[in-house]
């Protein structure tokens, strides 16, 4: 489906997951679909996010996970939570954390620090707002040595 405003992780050498967005019919979207470089091949997955979100961040802290972080939902709602998505072969587990601090859109690059948190730089839905920075300590659910090289 075509998309915009959506956040995208490669998760192998060859494949990417992209989550969420926008699409100018259905709107904000919950679907998850899974590219496979290689086979130049995309799958709709059967699972979806808990909510539709767009310009929202995705991070892989692990070989097989990757968190879904803030983001904007129907309506222009902010969000703030924090929802883990688990590859493992070909299941898929989408579990929410819990949340961060501040709730907005997360279009700036995050950065890793070597203790286990991920930076965030958050403004609001309206944009009107200067960035906020903020943190997220990622490392309880990762078991992700900070220093191991992902796959």
């Amino acid at each position: 489906m075509a998309r915009s405003q959506c956040s995208a992780c490669l998760f192998k050498d060859n494949i990417i997951f992209i989550f969420g967005g926008y699409n100018k019919t259905a709107g904000t979207l919950n679907s998850i679909e899974r590219y496979d470089i290689d086979q130049m091949w995309i799958t709709l997955l059967e699972i979806t996010m808990p909510c539709p979100l767009r310009r929202f961040a995705s991070v892989k802290i692990a070989n097989n996970k990757v968190l879904l972080l803030g983001g904007v939902g129907r309506l222009s709602k902010e969000s703030n939570v924090v929802y883990c998505f688990d590859v493992d072969e070909d299941d898929y587990i989408l579990d929410t954390l819990d949340t961060i601090d501040k709730p907005g859109i997360i279009d700036s690059p995050v950065i890793f620090d070597t203790v286990g948190c991920i930076h965030l730089w958050i403004e609001t839905a309206s944009g009107t707002s200067p960035l906020t920075r903020s943190f997220y300590q990622f490392s309880e659910y990762s078991r992700f040595n900070a220093f191991q090289k992902l796959d």
